[in-house]
């Protein structure tokens, strides 16, 4: 912020009299004393026009999530494949606004909540980016994601016509492993696998209240070999589109 700041050579007074903030507010902002808001954020990608980009809206929200979970948020725009599954829940690429909701009032201060969805709605954007290219995304989803009806039938009703439309997308694939499957591997829990054009892979395993990096290789192999298993026993794409339909 200051440096953008200092580069259009205007003082702390003069940023908070173009933006109608109090005069204290850049300053606080600046040393960290205050935290930013999304709307901060928005106003200085706005004047600085660095809003095409969302640069520092981005770089707010993303400290808006967890702090286990913000490593892997930040390297998560620079991938070129996205491997995720998910036993129980949408996974956060593909949740709309609603569902986030019904998630976050199960456990958080409704203060809490509004830049909590913004942050998880910024991570969205990659996948319609125009450039660099969009990652492709890879869901593996158990079948009872589709069956939970989190916020009640007309909030599910939305989000699953939003994953039939994702399915859509050139980038997205959606794939279930029925029910019917009983056991095997995912049942263990959620995971995400990061691939890049440059640097080795990495993934983010989910728990109950948190969860954790994996860099190491050989762990990040270990990751990428339980990804296939589990999605050996999904079935195809177009059926899994079929299934979501039903479901809807």
């Amino acid at each position: 912020m200051r440096k953008h700041r200092e580069g259009a050579s205007l003082s702390q007074a003069e940023l908070a009299d173009q933006l109608h903030w109090a005069k204290s507010t850049v300053g606080n902002l600046e040393t960290a004393f205050r935290s930013p808001t999304v709307d901060h954020a928005k106003d200085l990608d706005r004047f600085f026009t660095t809003d095409r980009f969302g640069w520092l809206h981005g770089l707010i929200v993303r400290e808006e999530l967890p702090d286990f979970f913000r490593p892997f948020a930040r390297r998560e725009p620079d991938a070129t494949h996205i491997r995720a599954f998910e036993p129980s829940l949408v996974p956060g690429l593909l949740q709309i606004e609603e569902y986030i909701r019904a998630l976050l009032a199960t456990e958080r201060d409704p203060a809490d909540i509004e830049q909590t969805v913004a942050a998880r709605l910024d991570r969205q954007r990659i996948l319609h980016r125009k450039a660099p290219a969009p990652p492709r995304l890879w869901a593996v989803l158990d079948e009872t994601v589709i069956r939970r009806e989190v916020g009640g039938p007309e909030v599910m009703r939305k989000q699953l016509a939003h994953l039939l439309q994702m399915a859509e997308c050139h980038n997205v694939i959606i794939q279930l492993v029925p029910m019917s499957v009983g056991a095997y591997p995912g049942l263990e829990g959620g995971f995400s696998i990061l691939s890049f054009d440059e640097g080795a892979d990495m993934a983010f395993a989910g728990a109950s209240g948190g969860g954790h990096m994996i860099e190491q290789q050989k762990d990040v192999a270990r990751a990428v070999t339980r990804f296939e298993l589990i999605r050996s026993h999904a079935v195809s794409a177009n059926e899994s589109i079929r299934l979501i339909r039903e479901a809807l």
